[in-house]
């Protein structure tokens, strides 16, 4: 297994699901739209892929795009987002998805993904509703304390159901070293990401990994980030 060295007690891992292109460009298809939370304010725009991909069946000559809302939280407060998205096709009756969970970051711009359509589709956002979230307390921890992890790598805990719906978001686990070698123990989600799935592969992730520490019975925690870069599928979802 691969050793890898945690020094400090914000870590902050960034896991890439990418495909064989480079993301494209992002055009804004809606107003930018401001809105208030304590201490400052965060902004919505929806926005889809500038140019645009073939997709479906060979010979069909069909033309796709993702289509996203990108949230920029310009206050101190860590946003708990719900965004629902409606696609469109002609005459035919809206289309609704499932509300997709997002955790935006104090001063940070998140984008959610929303549903890969041929360019004929009209997409709009049918909910989006952001709240302050309590701020979350650090554990307090001597900054002698150090630890080191050996396992695994953290890209290879991505559900695959997590990264075919495009959900992402920041995990915190706490954990007890109660030994100066071994794996945690009292491991534990300390502020989810809002996504079931991926606060349980941030556990285990933690939970089968080795650890050597200077300070054995001492209890940390630490932040994981799930991160997308470039969805593209070959038929588009309506």
């Amino acid at each position: 297994m691969r050793p890898a060295i945690r020094s400090t007690l914000l870590l902050l891992v960034v896991v890439v699901a990418a495909r064989a292109h480079d993301r494209p460009a992002l055009a804004s298809v809606s107003v930018p739209e401001s809105h208030a939370v304590d201490g400052g304010s965060w902004t919505s725009v929806l926005e889809r892929t500038a140019n645009p991909w073939p997709c479906g069946a060979a010979g069909a000559g069909s033309r796709c795009v993702e289509n996203s809302v990108v949230i920029d939280n310009q206050s101190p407060q860590t946003l708990e987002c719900s965004v629902a998205f409606a696609s469109q096709v002609g005459a035919a009756a809206p289309v609704e998805g499932a509300d997709v969970p997002a955790l935006v970051l104090p001063r940070a711009v998140h984008e959610v993904h929303g549903p890969i359509t041929t360019t004929d589709a009209k997409v709009e956002l049918s909910h989006l509703d952001c709240r302050a979230r309590l701020a979350y307390q650090r554990i307090k921890v001597d900054g002698r304390c150090k630890y080191e992890m050996f396992g695994n790598p953290f890209e290879q805990y991505y559900p695959a159901a997590a990264v075919s719906q495009a959900l992402e978001g920041p995990v915190v686990v706490a954990f007890q070293l109660p030994g100066r070698y071994g794996r945690a123990s009292d491991v534990a989600v300390a502020e989810s990401s809002l996504v079931f799935s991926l606060d349980e592969a941030a556990k285990r992730f933690v939970k089968d990994q080795k650890f050597k520490t200077n300070c054995p019975g001492t209890r940390f925690d630490v932040r994981m980030r799930f991160t997308l870069r470039d969805r593209y599928l070959d038929s588009p979802t309506r």
